[in-house]
């Protein structure tokens, strides 16, 4: 099996952004606040303080203990869409987000990809870029790459270095903007090295960093350095795609 094909066997060259993935616990926020300090909030709040309005959404998405470990904010999926909402229409960038995520998920909320869209375009015009990168995605959820590509480079002009995975992605399998396999290679060689990027994040940077050196494109081939990026990727045992491509290289070498 050519080095290629053993690529394809753990990447769609027509979707490669979709990936297996482990099933991990979702990370969620453990609020602790005094008692006194949600009774000014929901003060603020109660005025149309934007910012106290979505610090209040929060609370009731995951809940809130006081410093002794009391609930002293339920959970309420209602009560949170509600402040977000209000939070949003007010002006509050980071409301915006998650109102568009909440209506483009459909969480707690009707499914509405086309309002999701016009939050997510209110809070990038501020220099949000979050709400750029998920322009991004629904773009490319939508079919149209080309906008897609477009939206990931002014995500990455905002500051988020994440957003050139897929954006090296795209110009690795020329999909949405002519294939530039050395430009896909600096992005994801980028990300490996940046600061503020997810573990998830770098482990898929050195991941389609070794499918380049596995094919050979962009770089001198190596399937010596491809085993070093997904061993890299892999290290905590929570990529299953760079452990089924160690695995078939083993394979075939054998």
């Amino acid at each position: 099996m050519n080095s290629t094909s053993i690529v394809d066997c753990v990447i769609n060259p027509q979707s490669p952004w979709k990936l297996p993935r482990a099933n991990n616990h979702v990370w969620r926020p453990n609020y602790a606040r005094s008692a006194k300090y949600i009774k000014a909030l929901f003060v603020r709040a109660n005025a149309d303080d934007a910012e106290a309005e979505y610090e209040l959404s929060c609370y009731f998405e995951y809940g809130c203990k006081d410093l002794a470990g009391r609930i002293i904010v339920r959970r309420s999926n209602r009560n949170a869409v509600e402040w977000t909402l209000r939070s949003a229409l007010h002006g509050e960038t980071a409301a915006r987000v998650a109102l568009g995520n909440r209506l483009d998920s459909g969480c707690g909320m009707e499914k509405d990809p086309i309002q999701a869209l016009r939050w997510y375009r209110m809070a990038a015009r501020v220099g949000n870029s979050s709400a750029a990168n998920n322009i991004a995605i629904t773009f490319r959820q939508n079919g149209n790459f080309r906008r897609a590509v477009h939206w990931f480079r002014a995500s990455i002009a905002l500051g988020d270095d994440e957003a050139r995975i897929q954006l090296g992605v795209h110009q690795y399998w020329g999909i949405g903007v002519r294939a530039d396999h050395s430009a896909a290679i600096a992005n994801f060689k980028t990300v490996t090295k940046a600061k503020f990027i997810t573990e998830a994040g770098r482990d898929d940077a050195f991941f389609y960093l070794s499918a380049a050196y596995l094919e050979g494109k962009g770089v001198r081939q190596s399937k010596a350095i491809a085993r070093e990026m997904l061993e890299r990727a892999k290290r905590d045992n929570d990529h299953p795609a760079a452990a089924k491509l160690l695995t078939l290289i083993d394979m075939d070498h054998n």
